[in-house]
C-alpha cells in the first residue's frame, strides 16, 4: 500500500531543493554587481530586505507576527542565528576566500544539524541521513577545489556560521509547532532583522549611494532570502532539520555550475564529479523521513490567523 506521507515529502524535498538553488544564485548576482560593495554591507542588506520581504508577504497573507507572543526563547535564538550567520560567513568567505569558507560552512552544517535532532527534537538521525551526508560532503569538497587561503580565523568564522544556520532552522521549526510557516520564519528572520538594523544604518552609504548596489542588494534579499526562505520554510515543516540541511548542500553544486556556465569559469572533471555526488548524496538522505513537528497540522498553515 503506498504511504500517504511519501507525496507531502517529496514535495518538501523539491521545496528545500529549489530553495538551495536560489542560494546558489547568491554569488553569482555578488559577483555581476559593482567591485567596491563590500561583502559585508552586501550580506547586512541582503537580511534587512529579505526580512522586510517577509514581513510585508506575512502581512498580506494576514499572518502578522505580532499575533504571537515574542517572549518564546526560540524567537531570540533564530534571530541571533540569522544575524551571527550573514556576519560570521561574509567575514570567512572574506578571509579564506569563497571555496574554502563555503565548503567549511556548508559542509560543517549537517553534522550540527544531526546533533541538533537528536539532542533537542529527540529524533536520531537514520543511518541514509549519515550516509547521504558523507556522500554530499565529499562531493562539496571536490566542488571548492584546492585553497591556499587556510586563515584560521576565518576557518573559526566558518564554523560559527555553520553552527548558526541548523540552530536558527530548528528555531522556525520549534516555532512551527503552534503556528503556520509562515510567520514562524517571519518571526524569526525578523527578529534577525532588528538586530542588523545598526550595522545596515552604519553601511548606508555603501549602498544607497549607489543605484547598482541597491539594485544588487535587492536581488539578493527578494530572491535568495526572502523567495528562498519560503520555500526553505515549506520543506522544513515536514522535514527533520538535518534532512533540510543536508539537501541544501545542493547550493554549492548550483553556485558551482553557475560559475562555469555564467562566469565562465573552467568546467573540470572534478566539479563533474562533485556535481553528481552532491546529488546522489542529497537523495540517499532524503529517504530519512518526515520530522514529528506539524506533521499533521498542514491545515493550519495556509489559514488566516485570528
Amino acid at each position: 500500500m503506498t504511504d500517504p506521507s511519501a507525496k507531502p515529502e517529496s514535495l518538501a524535498v523539491v521545496a528545500v531543493a529549489g530553495s538551495a538553488a536560489l542560494f546558489g544564485l547568491t554569488g553569482t548576482v555578488a559577483a555581476l554587481g559593482p567591485d567596491d560593495l563590500a561583502p559585508f554591507a552586501a550580506g547586512v542588506w541582503r537580511s534587512v530586505i529579505g526580512g522586510l520581504c517577509l514581513l510585508a508577504l506575512s502581512t498580506w497573507r494576514r499572518m502578522p507576527v505580532t499575533a504571537y507572543s515574542l517572549r518564546n526563547p526560540w524567537i531570540l535564538v533564530g534571530g541571533v542565528g540569522v544575524a551571527t550567520y550573514q556576519l560570521a560567513f561574509f567575514e570567512a568567505v572574506d578571509r579564506t576566500g569563497v571555496a574554502l569558507g563555503t565548503l567549511v560552512t556548508i559542509g560543517a552544517g549537517p553534522p550540527v544539524a544531526g546533533l541538533l535532532d537528536w539532542f533537542v527534537g529527540g529524533r536520531r538521525p537514520s543511518v541514509n541521513w549519515f550516509a547521504g551526508s558523507t556522500v554530499a560532503i565529499v562531493g562539496v569538497a571536490l566542488l571548492s577545489g584546492g585553497s591556499d587561503q587556510a586563515d584560521t580565523t576565518g576557518i573559526v568564522f566558518a564554523l560559527v556560521a555553520a553552527t548558526s544556520f541548523p540552530f536558527f532552522g530548528t528555531a522556525c521549526q520549534r516555532l512551527m509547532a503552534d503556528r503556520p510557516f509562515l510567520p514562524s520564519m517571519t518571526t524569526v528572520f525578523g527578529a534577525g532583522l532588528m538586530l542588523l538594523l545598526p550595522l545596515a544604518v552604519l553601511t548606508a552609504d555603501d549602498v544607497l549611494s549607489d543605484g547598482s548596489a541597491l539594485v544588487t542588494v535587492s536581488v539578493l534579499g527578494v530572491v535568495t532570502l526572502a523567495l528562498a526562505y519560503v520555500l526553505w520554510g515549506i520543506g522544513l515543516r515536514s522535514l527533520s532539520v538535518s534532512v533540510v540541511v543536508t539537501t541544501t548542500l545542493l547550493e554549492p553544486a548550483v553556485a558551482a555550475a553557475l560559475a562555469v556556465i555564467v562566469l565562465d569559469e573552467q568546467a573540470t572533471l572534478a566539479l563533474g564529479i562533485g556535481l553528481a555526488l552532491v546529488a546522489i548524496g542529497v537523495l540517499i538522505s532524503a529517504r530519512s523521513g518526515r520530522t514529528t513537528v506539524r506533521a499533521d497540522d498542514q491545515h493550519e498553515v495556509d489559514g488566516p490567523v485570528a
